[in-house]
């Protein structure tokens, strides 16, 4: 989560520097450099080690929980070391450093192998080549088959050149069957979708770089305004923050946040789109970091909060700040939370530079909500509970929203939502 930590993490990071050697923080307003190192060669066995060894001594000294969830974490770090030194290339090696890391059962605290830690970047940044449309994985329930929906297509991407629709379920990528993982080299894919009569369409088309789409905004034809953003940073903070003062200006009837697989963020950004949703400050979470006491979050005021009717959407890849977010709707009577259980990961974590352009996120400090409450593996639990099936998703059926609306909207939106 909550990647933002880094100023009270300061005091006890640079205590720890006189004894041990650590690593820099990442730097999100720049793109890493990824060190290319010969597949099998001796250069790419040294690195494996110079990087398993900083890791495992970093984690063994900033990890939040003690006790390592009950593992002995340096011992089993060496017993897994040989085997993760001898992996001949770069996937290879971090798929053995984090499978050391899953000991501690814990999903911040984990490695992004340097290709995608500079692929990520460059999203950030507004550097990254995308094919311009959102994905969903649809679970059957009875076969347990995975599959892909596109759920939305940028009118300013590939995909809506090549008429991609959404709705329409990605089969194969170049003949292969899809996994959810998408090579963004700058060369043509062949894609193989169906639409949700079974109907076949082979699309040619090539990634290419397009302006970051920070949140996308609906105003509804109802009168409902629909707020989505991916992750809590200060970019969409900065987007929220807008989009809720022209609400202002054109009031809508109700405003839905929907933060379903938004992955989380840093807790100031958290704190100052919380703060536009209350005419106070209310308290949202308090953490532990080390030595440090512990230590209250409150909202930010906001120069005109929205204090009309609100809801939450969330989906069970819902992590981190975005529980957080949901958590403090509930614990103040603020709106409904509509959706799945969330996803259950929320602590305090710091990301730091590896030497080869990784990423190493550990966690380093508990999290808990307003109320004392623990998220972490627990997750929150819906007001209204609703999970699309199978067909909602292949039909392009929102099930979550609607439930949303009719919530906010009440006998008149039930009414509404039958005729749209």
């Amino acid at each position: 989560m909550i990647a933002s930590l880094r100023r009270l993490a300061l005091a006890f990071v640079l205590a720890g520097l006189a004894a041990c050697q650590t690593l820099p923080a990442v730097n999100e307003n720049r793109v890493p450099e990824v060190v290319t190192l010969q597949d099998g060669s001796a250069e790419r066995a040294a690195m494996n080690a110079r990087v398993f060894d900083v890791s495992v001594d970093l984690v063994a000294r900033r990890f939040y929980d003690r006790t390592y969830n009950g593992v002995d974490f340096r011992a089993e770090a060496a017993a897994r070391r040989a085997e993760a030194l001898a992996q001949p290339n770069e996937a290879g090696f971090y798929r053995a450093l984090n499978e050391t890391l899953r000991l501690l059962d814990d999903r911040h605290t984990v490695a992004v192998r340097p290709s995608v830690n500079r692929l990520r970047a460059q999203a950030r940044l507004e550097e990254a080549r995308v094919f311009g449309m959102t994905l969903a994985l649809a679970v059957h329930s009875e076969t347990d088959e995975r599959r892909y929906f596109v759920t939305r297509v940028r009118q300013d991407g590939p995909a809506a050149d090549a008429g991609v629709k959404a709705g329409w379920r990605i089969a194969t990528v170049d003949g292969e069957p899809f996994d959810g993982t998408i090579s963004y080299a700058g060369q043509l894919r062949r894609f193989e979708f169906l639409d949700a009569d079974g109907g076949e369409h082979e699309v040619e088309m090539e990634a290419r770089p397009l302006p970051r789409e920070v949140g996308v905004a609906e105003r509804r034809e109802d009168g409902v305004l629909v707020l989505h953003f991916s992750t809590f940073d200060a970019a969409s903070r900065d987007w929220m923050l807008a989009r809720l003062a022209e609400a202002q200006a054109d009031p809508p009837r109700a405003v839905i946040v929907d933060l379903r697989g938004n992955s989380g963020g840093r807790v100031d950004a958290t704190a100052a789109i919380l703060g536009a949703f209350f005419e106070r400050r209310v308290r949202f979470a308090y953490y532990n970091l080390g030595p440090v006491p512990r230590v209250a979050r409150q909202t930010r005021s906001a120069r005109t909060p929205w204090t009309g009717a609100a809801a939450v959407l969330q989906s069970d890849l819902s992590g981190s700040a975005s529980e957080v977010f949901a958590a403090a709707f509930q614990e103040y009577d603020r709106g409904p939370v509509v959706g799945q259980v969330s996803a259950g990961a929320v602590v305090g974590s710091v990301a730091y530079q590896l030497p080869d352009g990784g990423l190493l996120r550990v966690g380093v400090s508990e999290f808990r909500t307003g109320s004392g409450a623990v998220l972490e593996k627990q997750g929150v639990t819906p007001d209204l509970a609703v999970t699309p099936t199978y067909d909602d998703v292949a039909n392009g059926r929102d099930v979550v929203l609607e439930a949303a609306v009719r919530a906010v909207l009440g006998d008149e939106g039930q009414a509404a939502s039958a005729t749209r």
